[in-house]
Formats: C-alpha cells, structure tokens, sequence
C-alpha cells in the first residue's frame, strides 16, 4: 500500500531536548525513516506505520487513533519532528493476528519504518511482539491492546504502551467500590481474554482490601439477549456489580441491565469502556449514576484536556475518544523519542523514551522505566445528565498508577 507523504512548509524551531512539553504548543520537527545512526541522524524523514483495522467492527477505533496521531504532528507541529518530515504507511489488520503479524514484517523490513502504531487487539499484537523484538529496527506505540501478558511474557524494550494495561482499567477501582458502594459484589463480563482478565484482577484486588466477590457471570462475546445472565445477576443478591463489556455488548448489556430494573437493587460499577463517551449515547438514562474507571475523560476539566478537545473538535468536527487520545499520545512519545535521540536510531531513541512524562490531556503520562507500560492518572467517574447530554462526570482521579511488572525488568 503507498505511503501518505504530507507537504507541509518547514519550520526549524530549537528545544531543549528532555525539558519540552509535548503538547505545550513547542514547536518542534518530525522526522520519518530509515535514519542508520545516532545524534543527528543521516534521514531527513521520520517513517510511522499504522497496523491499525480501517475495516470491520474496530474500524471507527483505529480510524481515531489516526486521527489523534496527526492531529499532533500534522495539524499542531506542521507535519515535521526536529527538522524532518513525517510520512506514513497504514495497513488494515481487521483483527487477525496472521494480518498483523505479516503487516508488521512489511513495513520494518520493506517500508523500513521507525515507529509502529497500533494495533487495538490483543490478539494481533501477541503476533506482533515476536517480529518487532526480533527486528530491534522500530519502536512499538501500542496505542490500545491491553493486555498484561505483552509486559509478563518475554518483554521487550521495544514496546512502549501509550494505552494501558488490564490492570489499570480494572483492579484500582476496588478500594472506591468498597468503600463508598458495596463490600459485596458479583461480576459479569465477557467471556473472552480481555473479560477474563479485567474481572480476575478486579477480584484479586477487591478480596485484597476486604471485599467479597459473590459470584461470576460469563457471556459470550456477542450477545444480544442477556436475560438469562441478568436474572443469575440478580439471584446472586450482590449490592454492587463490576463488569466489563465494550462496544456493541456494552450497550445492549446497560440497556438490558436497566430494563431489568435492576438499578433499583444494586450499583452498576465497570472498567471504563463499559460507559464510554461511545457507548452513552446509546446507553441514555439508563445508565444514569452507573461508576466506571478509565484514564481519558473527554469532558475532564483541565486545561490541558479542554484544550486538546478543542482542537479536535476543530479538526474533525467530534470530541475525541479514549482512542483519539491513546494516538495523540502516540504522536507525543513519536515527538519525544526524535527529539531526544536527535534523529531516528531506534536504540538511542529508545533510551531517551524510557521515563520520559509526556503532556497528555488525560493528565500525568509516563513510561515506566522498568516495563514501558505508563504510569498514569486514572478517573473514577459517574454518568450524568446535562442540559443537552448524557456524560460522565469525573468524581475523583486516581494519581499515578502503575500497576504491578510481572517480572519484567528491561
């Protein structure tokens, strides 16, 4: 597939290279390809590949996490990092990890790129790992698969998560719901890697600080009636529920969850992507006062961020998603990881990468030197009504998760 070259008129601005913020507005160059040596570098481009899905049920996410990246380094740097050019391949994944895996090899051995962006599945970037560590030619800015394992398994300095991990999005909001909602809770989830993850770390860290986990509901990725799982919700006499569903499942699952009535009973509780700025729409009021966890909140009042939502919302005419701000992110550590190398040798440049904090509109953002998995601020929120809109409201953020290594030491 042809590369998308974008001309933009050059600008050569100095920084100070650990010292910028990505994101204050500094304006610094882009750099693309193949450069072959450290300090300045002997390429006058910076090369990223997007193994993204552009087709297909995860589409509209990859299609934002595009979006997030370019609106860094094309709308706000003027297509450059450090005095060169950015340029772009993209390829469609779908979600099948052979596609990945054979995308992957492509554009570090043919397209001779120097940062990799994506892939959302877990799935396609378990095929992934093996062809960029092998390589050592490419950084990895996985901009959305969460899985842990990628960390616990044979890690690789690599891979830098510009998303989060199942730990994050899961296990710290046990202590909030035991101590302000229920110390007693049955889970439900779907039954596939993800769900499975998301619920047993949650439980871990619930039976952790006292609470009690009463049951557990699995169902199918998919589903579209869950009568039958909302009745077994319902018999298990739990105060609270933690769920994970996302997408098209999350919002037949709320629906359903409240016109079972069973919000009158117990508390809906979840990682975030079960009420996402994506799905509320659809949920409506019926998922009104349900509480959530997730590291990007579109309508979070800081200045960072509603500076960052306006200048998405200028460029692409929506409010940005929790993708959009996982790619912008990936375009902050693309800026800082040239910059800091002085060019687009891939071992400097990961060594400049390595504990860098990146100004990120979801607020703190750093690569944990140990892991590169981020370190960040975490938003525990409740669904609101305004005058014009259903949303989530942020109740308290946590600062600075990390998560465990799973023995991880780079």
């Amino acid at each position: 597939m042809p590369s998308e070259r974008m001309s933009h008129e050059k600008r050569s601005i100095k920084c100070s290279r650990r010292k910028f913020l990505a994101g204050s507005g500094a304006a610094v160059g882009a750099s693309l390809a193949g450069c072959l040596g450290g300090g300045s570098g002997g390429s006058e481009s910076v090369k990223i590949g997007f193994v993204l899905p552009f087709s297909g049920t995860y589409s509209f996410l990859g299609e934002s996490i595009v979006n997030g990246v370019k609106l860094r380094l094309d709308q706000q740097l003027g297509g450059e990092i450090d005095g060169r050019t950015v340029e772009y391949v993209r390829q469609d994944t779908g979600a099948d990890p052979s596609t990945g895996a054979s995308i992957t090899q492509e554009f570090l051995q043919s397209e001779n790129v120097d940062f990799l962006v994506g892939p959302v599945s877990s799935a396609v970037a378990g095929a992934m790992k093996p062809e960029i560590a092998s390589a050592g030619s490419a950084i990895w800015l996985n901009a959305n698969a969460g899985n842990y394992k990628l960390v616990s398994d044979n890690c690789t300095k690599y891979h830098f998560r510009t998303s989060f991990n199942t730990w994050q999005t899961s296990a710290p909001l046990a202590s909030f719901i035991n101590d302000n909602i229920a110390d007693n809770v049955v889970l439900s989830y779907a039954n596939y890697t993800f769900g499975q993850q998301s619920k047993n770390l949650f439980r871990e860290e619930f039976e952790d600080v006292g609470g009690t986990v009463v049951d557990e509901i699995g169902a199918p990725l998919g589903t579209s009636d869950y009568s039958s799982f909302l009745q077994e919700i319902e018999n298990s006499g739990a105060d609270a529920v933690f769920s994970f569903f996302a997408g098209s499942d999350a919002v037949n699952y709320i629906k359903q969850f409240d016109s079972f009535g069973l919000g009158e009973n117990m508390t809906q509780t979840g990682s975030g992507f079960l009420l996402s700025a994506d799905t509320l729409p659809a949920q409506g009021t019926g998922a009104l006062g349900m509480y959530s966890l997730l590291h990007y909140t579109p309508t979070k009042q800081t200045d960072r961020n509603q500076a960052f939502v306006d200048a998405y919302s200028t460029e692409y005419d929506a409010t940005p998603n929790v993708y959009a701000c996982q790619g912008y992110d990936s375009g902050l550590a693309a800026e800082i990881a040239v910059t800091e190398a002085g060019g687009t040798d891939t071992d400097t440049m990961v060594s400049g990468l390595a504990g860098a904090e990146l100004d990120s509109p979801r607020g703190y953002l750093k690569f944990k030197e140990s892991t590169h998995d981020p370190v960040m601020d975490m938003d525990i929120r409740q669904v609101v009504e305004t005058d014009d809109s259903i949303q989530n409201e942020v109740v308290e953020t946590l600062s600075k998760v990390e998560g465990p290594t799973w023995g991880c030491s780079l």
